[in-house]
């Protein structure tokens, strides 16, 4: 008894069905299906039935550096089958591996295998859609050049086979065939240009899907019992995929107008091209510790001890996941009509601090690390705006705006700023920092700041007790060039002593609005409205006094 199968055929999801007569002892032959399964340069033979029909993404998750994918391959008869989950990333995590099988449906054992060689780059143009239907372009132009030139040649064969009996008849023959064969041969030129064009093109397409290929890709079997037609779920994890939030904010200073949109950047290298997939995208990160660390007890002694008797207690490893099979009864109902159009609203879940983005559309994204964008958010609102100056370190003022609708659920991500729908800089979304401190847009040119006065004088004082002292007077002007009243936050820093016998006593003309601003101890803070064309000076004196025999430390 022998039966051959094709790998490739085994490769690309083909039903393996393989009947062969035996010979059973009452001398009635009986008919069985054998799978036939190559690997490693050697077949062996299993009396099942195996299907490996295309199987199709369900959903994937994406995390930061990973993702979860959950694959459904259909159970097509009843009685025992295998399933074969084909062409899968070479960078699967086994140990994430699960099967969960709806309705009435036994599960058997599930092997894992990792082909390589000829066996997978017969995986290399799966689900390339790009390479498809550029393959499906050439075959229609060749097709359409093929009929072109069966059209000249019917025309050479007319002229050949015609009889013409008279002169007027010959003229009227000869130029109809002329312009037909040149309205041929036009057409001719046209579609062969078209056809170097296309090969041209998927010759591109194939060395650049080529230069993506993994060396091995991964092969699940799956062996299932069923009485009648269901399906079976695979979920695993693998490496090589992230996304990472960006965002862009846009304000008008005018209607005091603020717009942030959030966009999700996503790019993978798994070896698997996702075409057509829903995605959801998770804030959470894998890679981050999931215990938390138990505290260091202090042993102390007079003597000292053997390194051996300061053992540390460490956790206990965990042991390695095994594949979970789980079997469900409930069946999932299908999909809801479609809508008249399609809507891109991303909805968001907050589970205990963990943000789900589920994008409403589907998603094509290859395995060659490009990079795809979609937005998941979008927040508007009046905003206050103010200018901020910190003169001593700076002279120059910033628009800042505040934004009341600044949610935590947003992970942190880089921030494109646009004022006035000009690209004034990049800077970070930061919830705790842009909620305290404001959303910065950038060097108002029209808001001069000019040092007035920035000096340190020394002296000493008393007889008994002489103390040193030190004057510090600082002093700067704020005139504002705008056509309209300006709201201003001018920012300070006062000395502060960590000794006791250093005093520090502080005059500010005008008085400070906030003291230990943002409840950063020494910060002071200037809040007022500078009109149109007008002036302020801001002034701030530190007396500092300390015992004469010390020498002053500023750090």
């Amino acid at each position: 008894m022998s039966a051959t199968l094709s790998s490739r055929s085994f490769l690309h999801d083909k039903r393996l069905t393989t009947a062969v007569d035996v010979q059973s002892p009452n001398l009635k032959r009986t008919r069985l299906s054998l799978l036939c399964i190559v690997a490693s340069g050697f077949s062996f033979f299993v009396p099942v039935t195996a299907q490996a029909a295309t199987s199709s993404i369900e959903q994937i998750t994406i995390y930061q550096g990973l993702a979860s994918v959950t694959r459904v391959l259909p159970i097509s008869g009843t009685g025992e089958q295998t399933l074969v989950f084909s062409c899968l990333s070479p960078a699967i995590e086994p140990d994430s591996i699960s099967v969960q099988a709806l309705g009435n449906v036994n599960i058997g054992e599930v092997s894992i295998q990792t082909l390589s060689g000829e066996q997978a780059a017969q995986c290399q143009y799966q689900g390339a859609a790009n390479v498809q239907t550029q393959q499906n372009n050439l075959a229609d132009i060749s097709a359409e050049l093929e009929a072109a030139r069966l059209t000249k040649a019917y025309l050479q064969n007319l002229t050949k086979v015609t009889q013409i009996t008279t002169t007027g008849t010959l003229a009227n023959n000869a130029r109809d065939l002329e312009t037909q064969a040149a309205s041929i041969n036009k057409k001719i030129v046209e579609l062969q240009k078209r056809e170097a064009r296309a090969k041209d093109n998927l010759n591109q397409l194939v060395a650049d899907s080529t230069s993506s290929v993994q060396s091995n890709v991964t092969q699940v079997s799956v062996r299932t019992a069923s009485r009648s037609a269901s399906s079976v779920k695979l979920h695993y994890q693998v490496r090589g995929a992230s996304w990472e939030p960006t965002y862009q904010a846009r304000l008008n200073t005018d209607n005091k107008q603020l717009n942030i949109t959030a966009s999700a950047i996503i790019a993978q290298q798994t070896g698997e091209n996702w075409n057509n997939v829903p995605v959801i995208l998770s804030t959470v990160n894998p890679n981050q510790t999931t215990t938390s660390q138990l505290p260091r007890v202090e042993r102390l002694s007079l003597y000292e001890e053997e390194q051996a008797k300061l053992s540390r207690y460490a956790q206990p490893m965990m042991e390695a996941a095994p594949v979970v099979v789980v079997s469900v009864s409930d069946s999932y109902g299908g999909a809801g009509g479609m809508a008249p159009l399609p809507s891109f609203t991303v909805s968001s879940q907050n589970k205990n601090g963990i943000t789900e983005y589920r994008l409403p559309q589907r998603v094509s994204i290859p395995s060659d690390g490009r990079r795809v964008r979609t937005v998941i958010d979008e927040q508007s609102g009046i905003s206050k705006l103010w200018l901020r100056s910190t003169p001593s370190i700076e002279a120059a003022a910033y628009w800042y705006a505040s934004a009341p609708f600044l949610t935590p659920a947003w992970a942190d991500g880089s921030l494109q700023l646009y004022r006035d729908d000009n690209y004034v800089g990049q800077s970070r979304y930061d919830y705790q920092s842009l909620k305290e401190q404001g959303i910065g847009f950038g060097v108002d040119p029209s808001l001069l700041v000019k040092q007035l006065a920035d000096e340190d004088k020394k002296g000493d004082k008393g007889v008994f007790n002489r103390q040193q002292t030190k004057t510090i007077t600082q002093a700067y002007q704020f005139t504002n060039q705008h056509n309209r009243s300006m709201r201003m936050q001018v920012l300070g820093a006062e000395p502060l002593s960590s000794d006791d016998s250093i005093k520090v006593t502080a005059t500010h003309t005008p008085a400070i609005s906030k003291k230990n601003w943002n409840d950063n101890k020494g910060m002071v803070a200037w809040e007022f409205d500078l009109p149109s064309q007008q002036s302020q000076v801001v002034q701030s004196i530190y007396q500092i006094s300390y015992p004469a025999d010390k020498k002053l430390s500023t750090n």
